[in-house]
């Protein structure tokens, strides 16, 4: 069958991205090993980081670029906007199979779809967050709750406004249809991104008419 692309808009009310980096594992690491949070004065807190980053081949200024990493609360384009990226988009899609009725799903599985569909980073026109959502959170397996904070784009309560993020799609011509639909249940249902269960990541989605 021959491949279609897909030219869609996501019209998001919100979204919170809420990313894990490789770099906030390294520099915990760094921080643990070095002993660090046990000294008392500045100057002896240098000294350890510097120490352990010497023992991995870092200097200092390489320790603070992965802790400026580690904070970044946003995926990006090469040209530095907040992007939606691919692996939000499908695991929300996943997730819309995975309790959605054959009607609707068609011939696409939890375990296929990734490898049927191809779908690209959505990017928006945003370089900086709207907000700050900020919640105490229960933790896993207690009733302890801790505070935390995620950046958001998008509108929540009265800061603000909706968006919009543009992307492809591609995949058998055959399946198009299904493709659509299944994307309008995720985006709109669903949710796509971080904090879905608070009402973040929900919008509608407008296809480019030519599809």
């Amino acid at each position: 069958m021959s491949r279609i692309l897909l030219h869609a808009e996501l019209r998001l009310s919100n979204y919170i991205a809420h990313p894990f980096w490789p770099e906030v594992n390294a520099a915990i690491d760094i921080e643990k090993k070095s002993g660090v949070n046990r000294q008392k004065s500045e100057e002896k807190r240098r000294a350890a980081l510097q120490a352990e980053c010497g023992k991995r081949g870092l200097t200092l200024e390489d320790y603070e670029k992965l802790k400026a990493k580690a904070k970044d609360q946003w995926y990006r384009n090469a040209a530095g906007f907040i992007v939606v990226p691919r692996h939000h988009l499908a695991g929300s899609l996943v997730q819309t199979i995975g309790t959605s009725p054959k009607g609707l799903r068609g011939a696409f599985d939890k375990d296929n779809f990734r490898a049927l569909v191809q779908i690209g980073d959505f990017a928006t026109e945003l370089r900086a967050a709207a907000g700050v959502f900020s919640r105490f959170a229960k933790l896993e397996g207690s009733n302890q709750r801790s505070f935390q904070e995620n950046e958001f784009i998008g509108r929540y309560l009265d800061v603000g406004e909706p968006f919009a993020a543009s992307g492809t799609i591609e995949c058998d011509e055959r399946d198009a249809d299904t493709v659509k639909a299944l994307v309008a249940k995720a985006v709109e249902i669903t949710g796509v991104g971080a904090s879905r269960k608070m009402g973040f990541g929900r919008g509608t989605v407008k296809w480019n008419s030519k599809d």
